[in-house]
């Protein structure tokens, strides 16, 4: 199959585009002309326009739930070839037929793709051992590409590289002496999250001396975290709903290291080769073999891989059990070589 311009259709969250931009990238390996347009929600647009792989963003959101003549239209206009459902929506899938989009690609394991589609790829991701960054390559397989790389092949490929320079007010707050940690506690129910009171541990046990702390989330998380975590620290930043993504995404790329659950932030950081520590539960999909991050500094923690109840698809509360020590075995080497080096720099 040809192509010259592809539209690749994720529409769920942050964590899951950023898994699926390695895609892009093996896809801008083996096709540099090719114009790739990413259709996905707005609220992960400045995600997917820092990777230069990607030519466009295109927002669901304008046409979602408006007929589907609307729908067909909007990607009809867009002129593609090809259209690559990483993340199966039935409504897309429909849109694109309409819209007489010539070359349909989607995993035969939805039966509205059997109608719908036109070129089917033959996986399962439930019952897989492949990482989700490594099951999106599957789909491009009707363009000619099969080979899958390997985990250690993925950091190379996000391509954030196109992360706007980070605003004074909030550079301004980054220690120059310190290492500079993000703690995302929230996962917006899409994940297990560790507890507030592992967090509020967490920070009690980094010295001030060494540890600048931020602790980040969205508006909505204002009231679920309220007062409970030690904020009156002389060393830890509330940056709780005073930030967009995009500024997300440039405080990430200028601090140290970050942790957090299984959701969006940890795999921006991992992208951008931070220091990424995941805390996950060996449940199910949810697993880190799964959706763990994926990046030269990246770590996803459990506490029992073998946990008889996760692996049973019980409900489970093991990750909260994950030792303090685990973190500290990563984050101090690294606060020891970062305080070393900005030392030297100043003198």
């Amino acid at each position: 199959m040809r192509a010259e311009r592809v539209i690749v259709s994720r529409t769920d969250h942050i964590g899951d585009v950023v898994l699926t931009l390695p895609m892009v990238g093996i896809l801008r390996q083996h096709y540099p002309l090719l114009e790739i347009l990413f259709l996905g929600r707005s609220y992960t647009r400045a995600a997917v326009e820092c990777c230069e792989h990607v030519d466009r963003f295109l927002a669901w959101d304008e046409v979602a739930g408006s007929a589907m003549s609307t729908q067909a239209a909007f990607l009809r206009d867009q002129g593609a070839d090809v259209i690559i459902h990483v993340y199966p929506q039935r409504e897309i899938a429909a849109a694109a037929r309409m819209g007489r989009i010539a070359n349909r690609v989607g995993t035969s394991h939805r039966a509205f793709h059997l109608w719908n589609c036109n070129r089917w790829v033959n996986f399962t991701r439930r019952k897989s051992d492949l990482h989700e960054s490594q099951l999106n390559v599957k789909l491009l397989r009707p363009l000619g590409i099969r080979s899958v790389p390997m985990l250690t092949e993925v950091p190379e490929l996000y391509g954030l590289t196109k992360v706007k320079p980070l605003g004074l007010e909030l550079a301004r707050l980054l220690s120059k002496s310190k290492l500079n940690l993000i703690l995302h506690p929230t996962t917006s129910g899409n994940a297990k999250a560790w507890s507030l009171e592992n967090y509020s541990r967490l920070i009690d046990s980094l010295p001030a001396e060494r540890y600048e702390i931020f602790v980040t989330g969205t508006d909505r998380d204002r009231e679920a975290i309220g007062d409970r975590l030690p904020f009156a620290k002389t060393n830890v930043t509330s940056l709780i709903g005073k930030m967009s993504l995009s500024d997300l995404l440039a405080f990430i790329s200028e601090a140290d290291a970050l942790v957090c659950a299984s959701t969006g932030p940890v795999h921006i950081a991992a992208a951008l080769d931070k220091c990424a520590i995941g805390i996950y539960s060996p449940r199910g999909i949810a697993r880190p073999g799964r959706y763990g991050p994926v990046g030269r500094s990246a770590h996803a923690l459990v506490f029992d891989p073998n946990c008889e109840k996760c692996l049973a698809g019980a409900d489970c509360d093991c990750l909260q059990e994950i030792p303090l020590s685990a973190i500290h075995e990563i984050l101090d080497p690294l606060a020891d070589d970062i305080i070393r080096s900005r030392r030297a720099r100043e003198g």
